[in-house]
């Protein structure tokens, strides 16, 4: 699966350059081209992640580093290990500095619940948000992102999966208005029936950045290898990751998120200004 993906990525890259040569594009446009495809090479170096400097990371046990083991009794275990995470591996490789705003088990509502008295006594100047597997298991009431967002008063939100994930994003930009933010989709599995039901979930994830200044997509469900049974033997141990797979996270939101300065420099210009809260613009 991940081989099809793959081909047809690079296909699709081929396809667009073959147009930019045919419509008299320069070399350095083609280039450009073929770097469409936000993952169409994995690397394993930071690129233009590194910019960043003071992270934060809102999620769940897939953001946790969390690892399966089993019990003397035969039943499994979950430890968070923090220092496994993917957000510290991406500290570890860019010399950032970043705290896991995460704990096993959260859905949105318990992270606003559990989380937000953390996270507001410390600003971050970007914020990766990866949430929504536990909604989904707990068959949590996806909303309408038309319909589920209070403006004046983020605590006015319905409890729905899209209230409670926008509200999370209210509440960290009312301590750090120019904060930037990364969304995760949630990855494409072989498992059956599987994408159905997530892909409601994405669906409002991505409508995000159309609502919020400062809100960019990483769209893993799309770009990213599919949990393949392959995928599952390499990086996973049960239902989480192990910790070469999430050192693979780590590379792949490394890659995204250089994909995505690459393609918006403009709005990436005042990084180093968002925690004193200064731009030559306003």
């Amino acid at each position: 699966m991940r081989k099809v993906i793959l081909i047809g990525a690079i296909i699709l890259a081929n396809i667009a350059l073959v147009r930019a040569q045919q419509s008299g594009v320069n070399s350095v446009d083609r280039l450009e081209v073929l770097d469409s495809v936000p993952l169409l090479d994995i690397k394993q170096t930071s690129g233009f992640s590194k910019i960043f400097r003071d992270w934060g990371f809102v999620g769940n046990s897939l953001t946790s580093g969390e690892h399966e083991y089993l019990k003397e009794d035969g039943s499994k275990g979950y430890l968070d290990l923090y220092e496994y995470s993917w957000g510290q591996f991406i500290c570890n490789e860019t010399g950032a500095k970043g705290v896991n705003f995460s704990k096993g088990g959260l859905t949105c509502r318990s992270w606003i619940n559990q989380m937000w008295e953390k996270a507001k006594e410390d600003p971050k100047q970007a914020y990766i948000i990866s949430l929504g597997t536990n909604d989904r298991y707990k068959k949590y009431t996806v909303g309408d992102i038309t319909t589920d967002i209070d403006t004046t008063d983020y605590n006015k939100n319905p409890d729905t999966f899209a209230g409670n994930f926008a509200g999370i994003i209210q509440r960290l930009q009312s301590i750090q208005p120019k904060a930037k933010f990364f969304l995760m989709t949630m990855p494409q599995t072989t498992d059956k029936g599987y994408n159905e039901r997530v892909e409601v979930y994405n669906n409002v994830i991505r409508q995000m950045p159309e609502y919020f200044d400062n809100v960019y997509l990483i769209d893993i469900f799309k770009y990213a290898p599919v949990h393949t049974d392959a995928f599952k033997e390499q990086y996973k141990n049960g239902g989480h990751m192990n910790a070469a797979g999430y050192l693979y996270n780590s590379w792949i939101l490394m890659t995204y998120i250089d994909w995505i300065v690459r393609n918006n420099f403009k709005e990436f210009a005042e990084v180093a200004l968002i925690k004193e809260n200064k731009s030559i613009y306003d």
